[in-house]
């Protein structure tokens, strides 16, 4: 196996991330400090309502990918484990329990006792559940839930249409809730202002990957892994926008000028699930082989304005309104038949050579189908496809010198297919 020779390179405004966790962490200690309403949340969730009804969100997940960065979630998740939660299960939520358990700091992945919790299974039940029980061994907090049906295949307009109907009264719902668990009441005018921030972040954020599709790509994941952490924690605020648009423009000049985020590109790749948090520098390893990848659905799901459906008009005139029609146009409620579509275009527009598919050994909603959708896309596609065991936040469940010997052979597959 050869050694790596050049190392990819990050966008400046990239370092400029750090300034905005560190934002983040202020305004949550600034919260509990003047005694301001906090919430925990769940990926998935309409945060800007949240910040719409002034309330500090806190996302346990978010925090989870800090400690496994720090290479401290093993610990975590093997406190855990002490407490008789199973090896297989979700290692975010075992992160959270142990760091609870262990009184950690924020800078180390903690989250402090919130107000309230909302939680959503729009991408997976564990949230749910995660939740129930932080809020019962935290001693009663109060928890809303959001149910999500699921966009199955023949689902017709009618079906979808009392979906939407359905969520939107479960939003007003929690509307309601907050004001009862906080005091605050809902305000029409912040919440489009909120709404309009949100908006504008996920589109300059699907500009930046749209720029991903020349060649050579501009943007690897040592930017866009590091740069998804506000539209989880941040959607809704106006401070990410600048950060996203410096990304931009620093990428565009790199079009413009035909320079790639890697000094010799030959293989371009697709990478889907959730990477390995606790060893991102894994990643880098495709450099040997002159490799790069261009694009990371998990990444840009959390644009969420996907939908061709859903106008800017439509978001500032109906801020919670649209939020219903958002979670049910996201990423991971896609049926089989539709993902399968989305590679196959994606594959096609970003000249995509291969997919390496994260068989997430703690994810069941990120590792469901794998298998499935491998065999369709090398079956209808004809695109190589390669499946890699590993796990988000646990490092015990990565062999990293079998995952390098797997790709190494997976690149061979691809040399000889580029000289046919």
């Amino acid at each position: 196996m050869s050694k790596v020779k050049k190392t990819g390179k990050m966008l400046n405004a990239t370092n400029k991330l750090r300034n905005e966790m560190g934002r983040h962490f202020l305004a949550i200690e600034q919260a509990f400090r003047e005694g301001k309403p906090t919430a925990w949340a769940t990926a998935g969730t309409p945060v800007e309502l949240l910040y719409s009804m002034g309330v500090q969100p806190m996302l346990p997940e978010n925090s989870a990918t800090i400690s496994a960065a720090l290479k401290k979630s093993q610990n975590f998740i093997e406190l855990a484990e002490d407490q008789g939660y199973s090896y297989d299960l979700c290692s975010y939520f075992k992160t959270n329990v142990g760091a609870v358990l262990s009184n950690a700091e924020m800078s180390e992945g903690g989250t402090r006792k919130p107000t309230f919790m909302l939680s959503s299974d729009v991408i997976c039940d564990t949230h749910v559940n995660w939740f129930q029980v932080q809020s019962e061994r935290m001693g009663g907090v109060p928890h809303f839930t959001i149910d999500i049906p699921h966009v199955v295949s023949n689902t017709n307009n009618r079906q979808r249409e009392y979906f939407k109907k359905y969520i939107r009264e479960q939003l007003w719902e929690l509307l309601d809730f907050i004001t009862e668990v906080t005091g605050n009441e809902y305000n029409e005018e912040k919440a489009r202002e909120v709404a309009q921030n949100s908006y504008e972040m996920g589109k300059i954020w699907q500009e930046v990957f749209e720029l991903r599709k020349n060649i050579p790509c501009p943007v690897s994941t040592r930017d866009t892994f590091g740069g998804l952490f506000p539209l989880f924690t941040m959607t809704g605020l106006k401070s990410p926008i600048k950060l996203y648009k410096r990304m931009y423009r620093e990428a565009k000049e790199r079009v413009d000028n035909g320079i790639g985020a890697l000094e010799q590109e030959d293989y371009r790749l697709l990478f889907e699930g959730i990477p390995f948090w606790h060893n991102l520098k894994f990643f880098a390893n495709l450099e040997r082989w002159n490799a790069i990848i261009v694009y990371e659905p998990y990444v840009y799901a959390f644009t969420k304005y996907t939908n061709p459906n859903i106008t800017k008009e439509h978001v500032l005139n109906n801020p919670v309104e649209s939020m219903a029609e958002l979670i049910l146009s996201f990423w991971y409620v896609y049926d089989l038949e539709t993902r399968v579509q989305k590679f196959k275009e994606t594959v096609r527009d970003w000249k995509i050579d291969g997919v390496i598919l994260h068989n997430n050994m703690s994810c069941r909603p990120n590792a469901c189908g794998m298998y499935d959708l491998k065999r369709r896309l090398m079956e209808e596609a004809d695109i190589p496809c390669l499946i890699v065991d590993g796990d988000m936040n646990d490092p015990r469940k990565l062999n990293e010198t079998q995952v390098l010997n797997q790709i190494e052979s997976f690149i061979e597959i691809l040399r000889k297919r580029k000289k046919k």
